[in-house]
């Protein structure tokens, strides 16, 4: 089960970021802390900023101003590879698979700082070769977590969107990351692979793992969520459990005007 608020601590915070696109203000000041061993969801209508917060937090965005934190370390302004490196994982709604590759191979590309990438580790060939056959192991028991075993062989492109949405979860598990951010996890996809996809989320949280969504899927965010955000226009207007914020009616008043 997921700890108690009393022993919880931020793993992200964001202070008073804000972000314009052409005079048009998509963050106005948002900050929030997002808890460790959390599932924690943010939700808003379309436009809302959701996705460019996450660009923000990853480093695929510059900020016009305020702060990103993990784990207590400024990561402002840092280049995406280095977020990573720190333990933050990511998602994105197009998927961004290799449709050509297999996917084991896909798997295996998220996994950090592996001997051949460097010149001396690749001279070095039988250490290479001893980690990529670990590596190897560690994917497919990834896949099998996520319950695509039975299709590392695969290419990228054989498998059904809901597959696919699967993969994209192993190849970010891949980088050992501790901050999970998944952009729609379950949008588009059958409702028995949207279930099995929040068990796993469940399965992730009661690991040690932190989950930060975007999901415009309501029932799913219902079910999953430990807490849940809001935003609408560019700033955060509510926060608090699924019950609670689904009743707020400032989220209401953003969802039906």
């Amino acid at each position: 089960m997921a700890g108690s608020a009393s022993d919880m601590t931020a793993i992200l915070e964001t202070s008073d970021l804000s972000k314009t696109f052409d005079g048009v203000r998509a963050l106005d000041g948002v900050s929030l802390a997002v808890e460790e061993r959390r599932i924690v969801s943010l939700i808003g209508p379309n436009g809302a900023g959701k996705t460019t917060l996450f660009n923000i937090v990853c480093g695929f965005l510059p900020a016009n101003g305020g702060a990103v934190r993990f784990q207590g370390r400024g990561i402002t302004g840092r280049a995406p590879h280095r977020i990573a490196g720190l333990g933050i994982g990511r998602t994105f709604q197009d998927l961004r698979l290799l449709r050509k590759v297999t996917v084991l191979d896909n798997v295996m590309l998220g996994f950090q700082h592996q001997a051949g990438e460097g010149v001396f580790h690749a001279l070095a060939g039988w250490k290479s070769a001893r980690e990529e056959t670990a590596n190897r192991q560690k994917a497919r028991r990834l896949l099998e977590f996520v319950g695509l075993a039975d299709k590392a062989h695969h290419l990228g492109e054989e498998l059904s969107y809901g597959q696919q949405k699967l993969l994209t979860l192993a190849c970010c598990l891949a980088m050992d990351a501790q901050l999970l951010l998944l952009d729609e996890p379950v949008a588009g996809i059958e409702p028995e692979t949207a279930d099995r996809i929040l068990g796993l989320l469940r399965r992730l949280r009661d690991e040690g793992k932190t989950i930060f969504l975007i999901e415009h899927n309501l029932d799913a965010v219902k079910a999953v969520s430990d807490v849940v955000m809001v935003m609408d226009e560019g700033r955060m207007i509510a926060e608090g459990t699924p019950d609670a914020v689904m009743q707020d009616p400032a989220v209401l008043e953003a969802y039906l005007t």
